[in-house]
């Protein structure tokens, strides 16, 4: 997991430094970075012309220290000040290849008037891209749309969340190498694909098929489909045996050719009859899906309540977060002795869970800042909570906030969520901490849907074992602590990382 920091944290790590004499320093190593990453994106800087743009801070001293880098090997940099008359003219930037954007940093405090510049023209933030807060996300006044965002010292929370994405374009990291910045405050970190050494390798040598059980409860008349791609894909993932109980209504369902099935209509058991029947899972399983296509009746609320109250680890999707009455129910429900209790909303049905719970602070939270509202949710109802978007962020118990930016668009599509529910379900039948795996079941989820940017959903399951396999060659690498070289930071398989020197 890497660390993800808000403003708080980075104006004490700069504190750190100027009272150590290593500011200057700071600054050398971040322009050369600035520059490194520039002449990599143009494709090398002899000819090319470059307009830095630079504001009061620390920031802008950083563009013009890469400015300096630019202009020794044959770059043609011109430097307009935020603010003056040349940074507000449409002219300034007629034909440059690059604008370097170092006005304001993660301490920008009021709104920000971007330069007139045409939607074309190749931006690199340095930082943070101006206008963006560091810390949540959101828009003071206006931003700057980036090509590219190189972040310093650490990678920033606003940078990877809300409106951040949008406006930050390829995301970069640079830590400099002058120490660490320390343990976020607020607990915040991006998953990584070394995470998913947690799920790609956690069997031993006495496992059986029953060491890593999952049962799914899923499908209705018309919802076979869910179903199949929650039992695929945990197989696909490491579950050693998959149950399915369903009511299959007399229909001869694909569920999967290993998955064994069950026909039975939990709505019409009574009260007694459901704890046996999940007692009974409880009994055998490791882990518990329940949702996926499971349909809309009056009764799912009952079963939903029933499978809570057995205390597996049990993953909450779809139909079954939608028959949850309300967040006062869940923390009523769920105690500090349950394994585990892992709800994977989409924003509408999280919105709709909060407007069924009457609770508006929490749905304001949601609104601004989306870390702290996962923090506050799991708080609050004892839950794991997975909020799924791009990117798709996983609150723990402990007030820890999982970040992952693998999920993007290609996940927009029927089934994904299902597939997604299974690769949860699988991971959970396995030791281990219940938001980590989650997380990195997430993660996993998002690379899979990368490589599956096209064809139908239900072959992204298929690939979530590509993924680990692909995974398993580069599982060795390791991230150093000095001046790297500006690494990608983002969905795909990352490379090892370069050391860069010759900044001074």
């Amino acid at each position: 997991m890497l660390p993800i920091y808000r403003q708080e944290d980075i104006e004490a790590f700069d504190r750190s430094l100027s009272a150590g004499g290593l500011l200057e320093e700071a600054i050398s190593r971040a322009g050369f970075s600035v520059f490194s990453l520039a002449r990599q994106l143009l494709g090398g800087m002899y000819g090319k012309r470059v307009a830095v743009i630079f504001g009061p801070g620390n920031n802008g001293r950083d563009a013009l220290v890469a400015a300096r880098h630019m202009r020794s090997v044959g770059a043609v940099v011109s430097e307009l000040r935020y603010g003056s008359d040349e940074y507000f003219q449409r002219s300034s930037f007629a034909g440059v290849d690059l604008v370097v954007d170092g006005c304001f940093g993660v301490g920008l405090s009021r709104a920000f008037s971007p330069p007139p510049l045409d939607k074309q023209t190749p931006v690199l933030a340095v930082d943070i891209p101006s206008g963006l807060d560091g810390s949540r996300g959101s828009i003071v006044g206006a931003a700057m749309h980036a090509t590219a965002t190189l972040n310093l010292s650490g990678l920033k929370t606003g940078a990877v969340i809300s409106d951040g994405p949008e406006h930050c374009g390829d995301l970069y990291l640079s830590e400099l190498g002058l120490g660490e910045v320390g343990p976020p405050r607020m607990k915040e970190f991006l998953v990584e694909d070394s995470d998913l050494a947690t799920i790609a390798f956690g069997r031993s040598r006495k496992d059986h098929k029953w060491s890593h059980s999952v049962a799914v409860i899923a499908g209705s008349p018309g919802m076979d489909g869910a179903a199949h791609l929650a039992c695929t894909s945990g197989y696909y993932v490491g579950a050693g045996i998959v149950h399915l109980y369903t009511d299959t209504s007399g229909r001869q369902g694909d569920y999967g050719i290993e998955t064994v099935v069950h026909s039975v209509d939990l709505a019409i058991l009574n009260d007694e009859s459901l704890r046996d029947f999940f007692g009974g899972l409880a009994k055998r399983f490791k882990s518990l899906v329940i949702g996926p296509g499971l349909g809309l009746g009056s009764e799912v609320r009952r079963v939903v309540e029933a499978a809570i109250r057995c205390k597996v680890r049990t993953v909450i999707d779809a139909d079954a977060i939608t028959s949850i009455p309300s967040t006062d129910w869940l923390s009523e429900l769920v105690d500090v002795s349950h394994p585990g209790v892992i709800l994977t909303p989409h924003r509408g049905e999280l919105m709709a869970l909060l407007n069924r719970s009457g609770n508006s602070d929490l749905k304001d939270n949601l609104q601004t800042d989306l870390c702290s509202f996962v923090r506050r949710f799991t708080e609050q109802t004892g839950t794991t909570l997975l909020v799924k978007g791009g990117p798709t962020l996983v609150g723990s118990s402990d007030g820890s906030c999982y970040i992952t930016t693998a999920p993007d668009a290609s996940l927009a599509v029927a089934g994904s969520g299902d597939v997604l529910a299974g690769i949860i379900g699988a991971a959970l039948s396995y030791e281990g901490d219940v938001a980590r795996l989650t997380a990195a079941a997430a993660h996993l989820h998002g690379l899979a849907g990368r490589l599956m940017r096209k064809g139908p959903s239900g072959d992204i399951a298929r690939m979530a074992r590509e993924v680990l396999l692909r995974f398993e060659d580069s599982h060795g690498q390791r991230r150093q602590s000095n001046f790297l070289k500006p690494t990608i930071i983002g969905g795909n398989l990352v490379a090892s990382l370069r050391l860069v020197g010759d900044h001074s």
